[in-house]
């Protein structure tokens, strides 16, 4: 007798309330994205400290052999052959000046003053462990940097080695695997808005607070702000479908990855409406 009035009451409840009936659903679909979102996360971030790890033991090499020569050069190639994501290693001097190149492809820029990049200015200044943000680099297109100090057995500064790639190659190749036949979409932000990923291919390099179609929904912005304030959280906004140009509700669950001093945002979304 208790569980059909219980099983009365929850329908009265939902003939009363149908947003209610919602809340299972939301729940199920949040877990869901939580928990993808969880998985490639850590993956990033694994991904992420290895090839730190990698650096730090390259400059180490490289406090040996110097840095140019056979032996700098193998130390950079094999940080292009482990990493298949990284577009090129350099060796760089006090001067700002690539001095070593890897792979052969990119050897051309060789002898390349890149000592006015922002990146390098900032380098410059602390001499530390960094991760750049997204920016034009001299091989044509826009990336990221890992670069470490190079610092001679009597603890001076030598130069930097460093690995450049795009956020998009990296996250591809963890992200896809994982949410093929989903409906899950997968975005990465820097802190400043930029989508430095999107799965879905639309978003890359928009920046969420002056996107034209961002600026249509005040939710949307609003979240935006949360995200880049929480390092994890979850929330809803609404967009437009650029398949059909009609607007939609997403539901969307996001955390962080780090190295050194910078900070992305993993966000995993999904359509309720």
């Amino acid at each position: 007798m208790l569980k059909k009035l219980s099983l009365i009451a929850l329908a009265l409840c939902l003939l009363l309330s149908p947003a209610l009936a919602c809340q299972p659903q939301r729940i199920a679909l949040n877990l869901q994205l939580k928990g993808l979102k969880e998985k490639i996360k850590q993956a990033v971030q694994i991904e992420l400290n290895n090839t730190d790890l990698d650096l730090s033991n390259a400059a180490a090499g490289l406090a040996r052999t110097g840095l140019s020569g056979d032996e700098a050069r193998n130390i950079v190639n094999e940080l292009v052959i482990k990493h298949t994501f990284i577009i090129d290693s350099c060796t760089t001097d006090i001067a700002g000046k690539m001095v070593t190149v890897a792979p052969d492809t990119y050897r051309q820029f060789e002898g390349m003053d890149i000592s006015t990049q922002d990146v390098m200015i900032k380098f410059m200044e602390t001499k530390q462990p960094m991760l750049s943000q997204v920016f034009p680099a001299v091989e044509g297109v826009d990336g990221v940097i890992i670069i470490w100090p190079v610092i001679s057995q009597d603890g001076e500064f030598m130069g930097s080695v460093s690995a450049f790639f795009k956020p998009a190659t990296l996250f591809s190749a963890l992200c896809m695997p994982e949410i093929k036949g989903t409906g899950i979409a997968v975005d990465v932000f820097q802190l400043d808005g930029l989508d430095i990923y999107d799965s879905t291919g639309y978003d890359t390099g928009k920046n969420i607070f002056t996107d034209p179609v961002a600026q249509q929904f005040t939710d949307l912005i609003a979240m935006g702000h949360q995200m880049m304030t929480d390092e994890s959280g979850t929330g809803s906004y609404s967009t437009i479908d650029p398949d059909t140009g009609k607007p939609i509700k997403k539901l969307a669950n996001w955390d962080t990855v780090k190295l050194h001093d910078t900070a992305w945002r993993v966000m995993s979304s999904l359509v309720v409406e």
